[in-house]
Formats: C-alpha cells, sequence, structure tokens
C-alpha cells in the first residue's frame, strides 16, 4: 500500500458481460533454490505452518514448460488459521536458473516485485530479519494515508523475495485474529514500464475494480519506503493502482510505475525455472469463458493443463503474461480434495 489520487485513461480493449466470476489470488509461488532452508526459515521468522508437501504433479512440468529431465519438490505454507494467502515453494533441479530481480532497485521494472503481509510488532521482526541477513530498501517508514496510521518495510533475503511488512497503528487492526508473526499474504505488487497498459488489462479485460489509487509525488523529501534519494522523492511522481475483482484489499495486485527513475527491466526473466516470486494464482469458476474472453482480447495463452493442486484438489489451470510480461495463472477447482 503506497499512497492514492485518481485519473482515467481510454482504452481500446474489447468489452463484453462476462460469463466467469474471478476471485483475488489464493498464494504466491516462489521458485527457491533451497526448499528446506526456505521452509524452515519461514516457519521460524514468519511463523507460518507447513500446509502441505504434497508431490509435484508430473503436469506442472507442461504449464511451466519445463524439460522432462526437471526434477520438482514444494511446500505449501500458510498463516495459521487461515485458508487463503498461501506461499508455495517450489525447488526445480536439473534445469539452468536465475534470480529474476537479483541486484534491483525499487524502479527496475519487471516481474514480481513484493507480497504484502500484517506484522504485529514491526520493531522486533525487523531485528529478527535483519540478525537473519534481510535487508531493506530503507529503514521501516511511518505515514499516513486516510484515516490509517501505518508504518511499512521492505526488505529482501532468498533467491530476490522481497516482502513489504505492514504494521497498523491506528485505527486499531481488526479481522485479523491470527496475526502473530507474518499474516496471510494479502497484497502483491508489480513494478511496470506502462501502467496504462497494465491498468487496463487488469481493469478493463479481467474486469478488476480500483481499490486504492494515486500519482504524484512526495510533499516533503526524506525517507521513504521505496529507498529514493531522499532529494529526489519530491520531484519523482509515482503512480499506484490497488485493484481487485471484487475491490477489495485481498489477494489484491498492486501497480506501480516511477515517472523519472529509469533501470533496468527484467521482465524476460519472470518466468519459470527463475528463482523469486514467479506467479500468482487466481482462482476462477469458469475457465473455459475466461481463456475465450482472453483470446478475444488477444491475450496469447502461454500454457494450459490439468493438474492436482493441494489444497484445492484436481484443476484446470492456464498461463499467461501480462502487459508488462509478468507471468500469471488461473485455475478453477474440477475435483475438490476430500477431508
Amino acid at each position: 500500500m503506497r499512497i492514492f489520487i485518481a485519473f482515467f485513461f481510454v482504452f481500446s480493449w474489447v468489452s463484453h458481460a462476462q460469463d466467469f466470476t474471478l476471485k483475488g489470488f489464493t498464494e504466491a509461488v516462489f521458485i527457491v533454490s533451497d526448499i528446506n532452508k526456505s521452509s524452515q526459515f519461514y516457519q521460524d521468522y514468519a511463523g507460518w505452518e507447513v500446509r502441505s508437501k504434497a508431490q509435484v504433479s508430473p503436469e506442472l512440468r507442461q504449464l511451466w514448460q519445463l524439460p522432462q529431465q526437471a526434477k520438482l519438490q514444494q511446500v505449501l505454507l500458510a498463516n495459521k488459521g487461515e485458508n487463503r494467502g498461501y506461499v508455495r515453494l517450489i525447488q526445480i533441479d536439473n534445469v539452468p536458473q536465475q534470480v529474476i530481480r537479483a541486484n534491483t532497485q525499487s524502479w527496475d521494472v519487471g516481474g514480481i516485485f513484493d507480497v504484502n503481509v500484517r506484522v504485529a510488532d514491526m520493531a522486533s521482526k525487523r531485528k529478527q530479519l535483519q540478525d537473519a541477513g534481510w535487508r531493506g530498501t530503507s529503514d521501516p517508514v511511518s505515514f499516513t494515508f486516510g484515516p490509517y496510521e501505518v508504518s511499512e518495510w521492505i526488505t529482501s533475503g532468498f533467491d530476490g523475495v522481497s516482502f513489504a511488512l505492514i504494521q497498523r497503528h491506528k485505527p486499531v487492526l481488526e479481522g485479523w485474529p491470527n496475526l502473530k508473526h507474518f499474516s496471510r499474504v494479502f497484497n502483491s505488487t508489480q513494478v511496470v514500464n506502462d501502467i496504462d497498459s497494465s491498468l487496463a488489462f487488469y481493469r478493463d479485460v479481467l474486469g478488476f475494480k480500483v481499490y486504492l489509487q494515486h500519482k504524484g509525488a512526495s510533499k516533503e523529501a526524506g525517507p521513504n519506503v521505496l529507498g529514493l534519494p531522499f532529494n529526489l522523492t519530491t520531484k519523482i511522481p509515482r503512480s499506484v493502482y490497488i485493484l481487485h475483482p471484487q475491490k477489495r484489499n485481498e489477494g489484491s495486485i498492486e501497480l506501480l510505475q516511477f515517472h523519472g527513475a529509469q533501470g533496468k527491466n527484467v521482465s524476460e526473466l519472470a518466468s519459470p525455472p527463475n528463482l523469486g516470486i514467479v506467479t500468482l494464482r487466481f482462482p476462477v469458476d469458469n475457465l473455459a469463458a475466461l481463456r475465450a474472453h482472453l483470446i478475444e482480447n488477444k491475450v496469447e495463452i502461454v500454457s494450459q493443463t490439468s493438474l492436482t493442486l493441494a489444497p484445492y484438489g484436481q484443476v484446470d489451470i492456464l498461463a499467461i503474461r501480462t502487459p508488462d510480461r509478468t507471468w500469471i495463472e488461473f485455475y478453477q477447482v474440477v475435483d475438490t480434495i476430500i477431508k
């Protein structure tokens, strides 16, 4: 969550009544170099629990366009007591890999920049993570937007994975009874090269609704959560949109563009089997209708298959790339797991 105001664009996507209903993403998928190390770290420091170690469905190779010799294993992690906002760790052996967002700055575009979690105590969690070797783009920054007073810290660690840790100060946070260390993942940011086309895709093609929006630079020079030089915070405007199919900040995506700060573009690395936050998975009630809608809007379907995906069951799933080349996936449950 960064800061927010309204403006409008005109686009040329095909717009028709949709025969499908999307929901916010239920999980973020991290491809990791050492699944045991990562899994134990998130259990110890995020307080998450292992929800599944099910064998990876062989069909994932097809979805991710991996060679037959690729060897995969997975761990599904969850905030205790929650049934959404999962993180799925996947290790892939026997294939060459690069880190998607290695040695990047906040304004470098491409891939998934971070995932957002709430924390109950920023100071203690920051110390724990720094002691474990994680580093931030800045010190934690406190700010106000609307009625909310929060602190935020963006920190990066293994495999180029970044988290935005957010602590609510006022008003009192309600509706998060399981918040002890890290909450469930509830939002995820993409730093994009052309926010107009990305906004048009999510809003006009997928039908997402704008939850929050902003365009502008900081009012005062100084510390900022994105790590801009203090003297440039008032000179580099940022455009921010948070979007969700039902206009919620829960499984939502955040689009961010820096106007005037240019860096590298890692979008061509932002796909399996490369390391980092590789995809978000969105449930849909009619995948066939979504697929037809995407094709009608000239969105390329990268791949599609059926596979077993714990904890949901048997799913039909397809992958696409957004206008900024971010890899995202949509799935429909066709046979639920009986517990």
